[in-house]
């Protein structure tokens, strides 16, 4: 039976519910990204539960922490808060994009066929630093409009992973761009489709690439809600309903990406984790979605993306 692979281990598709398919709980990024500031540096346990106990408390019973290694992703701190809230977590393997790795992951230094085996040995035997913990997902990305050489090693090598274990790929798009670009790549790769999310869609509201992505047969992340910085909300919420109305509903996944203290409820910012489930929702509601497509976005298809394929 397939089975969708969290940080405790394995359970059935049917257990995950409600899911945001784009999070990150414990961050520690390199220097060249906080730039000085702790914004971005998530290390405080306690908040971390308090926010995934206030994401239950609207309804929320998964999270998809894409934290890579050049993140400071910290997968034991991850069981932990899954132990601690009864939340479901998701792991990541893999790395983001060049101007995310560079300086702290050398990976220009190792081969395709080490770039493989590191994901396929978090996937299947566990983290290095965490040793009882395994990855669930596979995290690559892309530069703003453009693919650095090492990218498209990694997406290559993402798709042979995912072929030698069936595990979904969720990836990052440097502010929305080039996400055609991306399904290409793996296309030409022999990646399974069906089982990758291409990311951060909805910081660039573009209707045909949209519509190109999930023609592949690709899943599309709207997973920058709240962010009215990026696209205004009003434009999110007519795109997720074009999508329902034009026929792929079944292809939308909804998250936050909400990786600052400023942005969580429980460091003192906002709008948290509740929104999506307590405002953005209920907004499309509203706009006469109905609630069974709503469950599609957020029960239904995550538990499709994320369930490993068989072997």
């Amino acid at each position: 039976m397939s089975t969708v692979h969290t940080v405790l281990g394995e359970i059935d598709p049917s257990e995950l519910g409600t899911t945001y398919v784009h999070e990150h709980l414990l961050t520690d990024p390199g220097e060249h990204l906080t730039k000085g500031s702790d914004d971005t540096v998530l290390d405080d346990l306690d908040a971390s539960a308090a926010e995934m106990d206030l994401f239950k408390q609207a309804g929320g019973r998964a999270i998809v922490e894409l934290s890579a290694e050049e993140y400071g992703r910290d997968a034991a701190g991850l069981a932990t808060l899954s132990e601690r809230t009864g939340v479901h977590v998701i792991a990541a393997t893999g790395h983001i994009m060049e101007g995310y790795w560079r300086g702290v992951v050398d990976v220009a230094a190792l081969s395709d066929a080490q770039l493989v085996d590191e994901m396929i040995r978090d996937l299947t035997v566990g983290f290095p630093e965490a040793p009882h913990v395994k990855a669930g997902v596979i995290k690559v990305g892309t530069s703003r409009d453009a693919v650095h050489p090492d990218e498209e090693r990694m997406l290559r090598a993402a798709a042979i992973a995912q072929r030698e274990t069936g595990a979904p790929i969720s990836t990052h798009t440097t502010a929305g761009t080039i996400p055609t670009e991306q399904v290409r790549i793996f296309e030409d790769a022999g990646a399974d489709l069906e089982k990758i999310i291409i990311g951060h869609q909805d910081r660039r509201l573009h209707w045909d690439d949209h519509l190109a992505v999930v023609k592949s047969g690709c899943f599309i992340g709207y997973d920058c809600i709240s962010k009215e910085h990026y696209e205004p909300e009003a434009g999110r919420i007519a795109f997720t309903k074009r999508m329902i109305d034009e026929g792929f509903g079944d292809h939308v996944c909804l998250s936050g990406d909400i990786a600052r203290r400023s942005y969580l409820t429980s460091y003192g910012g906002g709008p948290g984790f509740t929104y999506i489930l307590w405002r953005f929702v209920p907004w499309l509601w509203q706009e006469g979605v109905s609630h069974e497509a709503t469950d599609r976005l957020l029960i239904d298809n995550p538990a499709r993306l994320l369930t490993w394929s068989p072997r």
